[in-house]
C-alpha cells in the first residue's frame, strides 16, 4: 500500500478527534510565524528500514554472545511455543506502555498528552503524544522502549550465556525498527530556526516539526 494510501485511510474516532486537535495547534503555532515540516514515514518504508537498521545491531550482539559463549557455557530455556507467544504479546504492549511513561515524564500536562491505541487494519498498537516536546524528549521517548527490551535483554544474555534473552532482544530490536527510523528521519532534519518543536502526527507514523 502506497504512502498516500495510508494517510487517505479511514480514520478511527480517535484519530479524528486528534487531527482536529492538531490542526487547531497547527494554526496556533503558524499565526506565531512556526514553519511547519513534516517528518512522517510510510508504514512499507518503516518495515524495510527496521531490517536495514536493526540487523547490524543484532549482528554484533549476537557476534559478542557466541564469542563470550564460545566455551560452551551458553543456557537453553522451555522452548515453549506458547510462552514465547504470550510473552511476546505482552512484550509490545510493554513497549508501547514505555513510551507512554516516557514522554508524559516531559510533556507539560504529563499522561494527559499521551494516549494507546489500535490500527486494525495494520494489527499495530500504538502510543502517541498530543503535546510539543523538544528534541532530546522525543528522541528518549522514541528509543527507550528498544533500549530496555531490546539492547539490555540482548547484553545480559550476553553475559550470561541465555540464548532465550538473546533471542527476546534480538525480537524486540528489530520490533523497534520503526522508532528508530522516525528517530533518523528527525537527526537528520537540519532545522532554519533558533526554536524548534515536534509533535506526534495525530494518525501517521512519525512526527510534524514547527520551526522559527
Amino acid at each position: 500500500m502506497s504512502r498516500q494510501a495510508e494517510k487517505q485511510r479511514k480514520l478511527t474516532a480517535a484519530e479524528q478527534r486528534r487531527k482536529a486537535q492538531f490542526e487547531q495547534l497547527e494554526a496556533e503555532l503558524c499565526a506565531q510565524d512556526y514553519q511547519k515540516h513534516d517528518l512522517t514515514i510510510g508504514l512499507v518504508y518503516a518495515n524495510v528500514m527496521a531490517i536495514v537498521l536493526g540487523i547490524p545491531i543484532i549482528a554484533l550482539l549476537c557476534v559478542a554472545f557466541f564469542v563470550r559463549n564460545a566455551s560452551g557455557t551458553m543456557v537453553m530455556g522451555t522452548g515453549n511455543m506458547l510462552v514465547w507467544f504470550l510473552v511476546l504479546v505482552a512484550l509490545i504492549v510493554v513497549h508501547e506502555l514505555i513510551h507512554g511513561i516516557t514522554w508524559a515524564v516531559f510533556a507539560p500536562h504529563h499522561w494527559k498528552a499521551v494516549e494507546f491505541g489500535f490500527i486494525a487494519k495494520y494489527l499495530t498498537p500504538y502510543c502517541t503524544c498530543g503535546e510539543p516536546l523538544k528534541r532530546y524528549q522525543y528522541v528518549i521517548g522514541a528509543l527507550m522502549p528498544t533500549i530496555v527490551l531490546g539492547i539490555l535483554p540482548a547484553v545480559f544474555a550476553i553475559f550470561s550465556g541465555n540464548l532465550e534473552w538473546l533471542l527476546m532482544g534480538c525480537v524486540m530490536i528489530l520490533g523497534g525498527g520503526g522508532d528508530m527510523t522516525i528517530v533518523l528521519k528527525l537527526l537528520r532534519h537540519r532545522s532554519s530556526g533558533a526554536d524548534t518543536i515536534y509533535i506526534d502526527h495525530p494518525y501517521a507514523a512519525g512526527i510534524v516539526a514547527f520551526e522559527r
